[in-house]
């Protein structure tokens, strides 16, 4: 871990001891400090912004450090972040239905579906519910579905009581 001079360890902004899982502090969202650099990564819109500012050659630790933050910033303001609501109901590549949040949990001995799960993170828990085909037929696909809309819509509206 890097302190600079006159600065403690526990007031260093360029502490990287933060425990795996723990966010960055807002100032430095989307910017890691490596050992010879700072690193930026941003993801706007399904497009990844990504820009490395070497100590070496940006005057330093903090000079870089001020470097990458405008960078950052400039494009956050160009780009808008999608909401989080919005990102959630997108389909997947890897979803064999296309659409996001409704799996197949379990399946009959020769293959086919027989229990349908919609699942959504909403403030940090996994809310779910599953729909047997041999309690509700062919409609357990369909009522999976119509689950996950209405857990986007409690995911929105959660959204939207944090922003207030």
């Amino acid at each position: 871990m890097f302190v600079a001079p006159g600065i403690s360890s526990k007031d260093s902004p360029y502490d990287t001891t933060v425990p795996k899982g723990t966010p960055n502090p807002p100032s430095m969202r989307g910017i890691w400090r490596m050992d010879d650099r700072w690193e930026v990564t941003l993801i706007r819109q399904g497009q990844r912004h990504r820009r490395v500012f070497l100590f070496s050659t940006h005057g330093g630790i903090r000079a870089s450090l001020k470097i990458a933050k405008q960078w950052r910033d400039e494009i956050a303001a160009g780009k808008p972040q999608t909401p989080r609501h919005v990102q959630a109901a997108r389909p997947r590549v890897d979803s064999p239905i296309g659409i996001a949040g409704v799996t197949c949990v379990r399946r009959t001995p020769d293959g086919l579906p027989a229990m349908w799960r919609a699942q959504t993170r909403i403030d940090g828990r996994n809310v779910s519910e599953s729909f047997s085909v041999g309690r509700h037929g062919e409609r357990a696909l369909g009522l999976a579905v119509a689950a996950r809309e209405k857990q986007l819509e409690q995911m929105k509206q959660w959204l939207l009581s944090r922003a207030e």
